[in-house]
């Protein structure tokens, strides 16, 4: 996960500190810091001169690395710094992974604070844990249990929620909020539970923070990565092998500035029964702001969940995901760099291969 400060980017930010915190699934004690720096410093074309190692911790190694407070090198690392940022390839994020980086932090050294500070204070509420299917919690159509939540609130039927604590009076406060989904990169989930969310880059509605009534299009693999589990995380997985997740969000319909229509181009497919594919995706307008922040109390989205699924097969296989191979025939161009090789799911569709979804306990 890659935590940024978006002012990084910004051509006329003044810092006076900056930091970089990277954690390492290495332990401590076997951690060679030089030839680790130097590695780290050739993969991410970064010049370090000037940086100086404040700590290294215990346990899992968490090496933290700062700028002088004054002095050119601050000014000469943060323009290294925003090249790549810029520039942060996959390729880049895989090799850092093969070095065993699992977190990286870089910006000031006051927001590093913050950010551990709201690290710690994220809550979960496993009172509302949900696994949504039959047997379980399930539904046909839009739910009908007396509670105001704006717009209907459809089953998502495959997934499991791992509610979040947002605040005591949650039904008071967020009486006649509309339930929505947001998809995402794993590596983006934990800073976006931390930051908040920024607007879209593609801007097809318009400008804003894009979110969809329906799950199920929110977890095209456009949106929400596939991730792939390894062998040695079989035992909390079961025997699962593949895993999406979605965000759950909450928003005023007062500050859906646009419904509009898929934009994936998948022609008179369905995507979802509940919904009509030309109101599938909702637009909330942030008012110029280019973060729109979870732990703002007088936040106009907030966050209530993540949903997994979790897959013995790849979920193209799933009946639910049969729209993606309409889209992708039509541009598939939109699967590079998905790890989705859409002849061969193709073809295991086509033999009637099926894919199982598996709840955790």
């Amino acid at each position: 996960m890659i935590a940024l400060d978006t002012e990084l980017l910004e051509n006329d930010i003044n810092i006076s500190t900056f930091a970089i915190k990277l954690g390492l699934d290495i332990d401590c004690e076997r951690l060679n810091l030089k030839v680790f720096l130097t590695e780290f410093c050739r993969k991410a074309g970064v010049d370090m001169d000037g940086l100086s190692v404040r700590r290294v911790q215990e346990g899992s190694a968490h090496v933290h690395l700062e700028v002088p407070e004054k002095g050119k090198a601050t000014h000469k690392i943060l323009f290294k710094i925003k090249a790549f940022v810029r520039h942060l390839t996959d390729k880049i994020k895989k090799e850092l992974g093969f070095m065993k980086v699992f977190f990286m932090f870089m910006g000031p050294v006051e927001l590093l604070g913050k950010m551990q500070k709201r690290r710690a204070e994220i809550r979960l509420n496993p009172t509302f844990n949900r696994i949504y299917a039959p047997g379980h919690n399930y539904w046909i159509g839009a739910i009908n249990d007396n509670i105001d939540r704006g717009k209907p609130y459809y089953c998502p039927v495959g997934w499991q929620r791992w509610s979040l604590y947002v605040t005591d009076n949650f039904k008071a406060k967020f009486n006649g909020w509309a339930i929505c989904y947001h998809g995402t990169k794993f590596e983006f989930g934990l800073s976006i539970l931390l930051n908040g969310l920024k607007p879209a880059t593609d801007e097809a509605h318009g400008k804003g923070v894009y979110f969809s009534p329906s799950v199920n299009y929110a977890a095209h693999p456009r949106y929400a990565e596939i991730k792939e589990i390894d062998s040695k995380h079989g035992k909390f997985f079961k025997k699962g092998r593949y895993i999406q997740f979605v965000l759950e969000c909450r928003v005023h319909p007062n500050n859906i500035t646009t419904i509009g229509c898929e934009t994936l181009r998948v022609g008179d497919t369905r995507i979802d029964s509940n919904i009509p594919n030309d109101k599938i995706e909702w637009i909330v307008g942030t008012n110029g702001k280019t973060l729109i922040d979870f732990n703002d109390q007088n936040s106009i989205i907030v966050c209530t969940g993540l949903l997994t699924r979790l897959t013995d097969k790849h979920p193209a296989l799933l009946p639910q995901s049969y729209w993606w191979f309409d889209s992708s025939l039509k541009r598939e161009s939109w699967y590079d760099g998905l790890n989705f090789d859409f002849k061969y799911l193709l073809a295991c569709k086509n033999r009637g291969e099926a894919c199982e979804i598996l709840f955790s306990d």
